[in-house]
């Protein structure tokens, strides 16, 4: 009996391994595997080449989000349209110098109209003027020359000898420029020849000095000059005082009690332009030499 129970043992083992065994055999069929989900709690396994989007396109290297238009890339046209040309105060300043007269000597026959476009253009002018407290600016200082006075027309006056002393008065006077130049012009024209008037203005006292050159017939030259204070009052209003007259090379100073003086009013001033108003509003036009 053992020996056949020992028997039927050892047959049901054998039995048992030849169905098995083929399972975990290397070159069997592999058994059915069961899926193993990772948990919350567990570590992402991640694969060992991960690929970014700025990876993907070969010579960029901007952020995921943006472009290389977006940071970079400028209009080129709009820029070269907003540095082409002049800007409106150098387009307004020469519409004033294409309304002026060539000379001094042509304002006298310049009729109302062509005065009136002067004024308004100077006016548009005047509006966009650059410096601040103008009557302080040192760019009054230096050498101009005086391109236009706004004057009165004549066209509706009589002819009278004492018509300039009337407008001398009642205009608030002559410029020492054109007081200047007025002596000058009393000299007979047959034997003198007269220069450029220019106008000087300085720092000291007396600060503005109008010179107009006269040339004798025999070559000999001399000058007619008029002397001013120039006192600052506010920051756009001077007040312009003769002090002397030399014509040639005869100085008169003016005693101070008949010294003529007159406001100013500094509406216009930078590198190259004077414009000033006297108290009746009449414009006077300087150009630095």
């Amino acid at each position: 009996m053992p020996s056949t129970k020992v028997s039927s043992l050892v047959a049901l083992a054998t039995a048992l391994c030849a169905t098995s065994g083929s399972a975990f055999a290397f070159g069997g069929a592999r058994s059915p595997q069961v899926a193993v989900v990772p948990s919350a709690s567990s570590a992402p396994i991640l694969s060992p080449s991960v690929l970014r989007m700025s990876d993907e396109e070969e010579g960029y290297d901007y952020p995921s989000d943006s472009s290389s238009e977006e940071h970079y890339e400028t209009d080129k046209e709009a820029v070269d349209v907003e540095t082409e040309g002049p800007n409106d105060v150098e387009a307004q300043v020469d519409s004033v110098f294409d309304l002026l007269p060539a000379d001094l000597a042509a304002i006298d026959s310049m009729g109302s109209a062509k005065r009136a476009d002067i004024n308004e253009a100077l006016l548009r002018l005047e509006q966009m003027n650059p410096t601040e407290e103008a009557a302080y600016s040192l760019l009054l200082n230096g050498v101009w020359t005086l391109r236009y006075a706004g004057g009165y027309s004549n066209e509706w006056a009589l002819p009278s000898p004492t018509r300039q002393l009337a407008l001398f008065l009642y205009s608030g006077g002559y410029s020492p420029g054109l007081f200047a130049l007025s002596l000058a012009q009393k000299l007979p024209k047959a034997l003198v020849e007269l220069g450029e008037l220019e106008i000087s203005i300085s720092r000291e006292q007396p600060r503005i000095e109008a010179t107009v050159p006269v040339k004798f017939l025999g070559g000999t030259e001399n000058e007619v000059v008029v002397s001013a204070r120039l006192d600052v009052d506010s920051s756009v209003r001077l007040t312009e005082t003769y002090e002397s007259a030399t014509v040639l090379g005869n100085s008169i100073d003016l005693p101070q009690a008949v010294q003529y003086s007159r406001d100013l009013y500094v509406t216009y001033v930078d590198d190259d332009l004077l414009v000033v108003r006297d108290a009746s509003g009449v414009p006077e036009v300087l150009v630095r030499k």
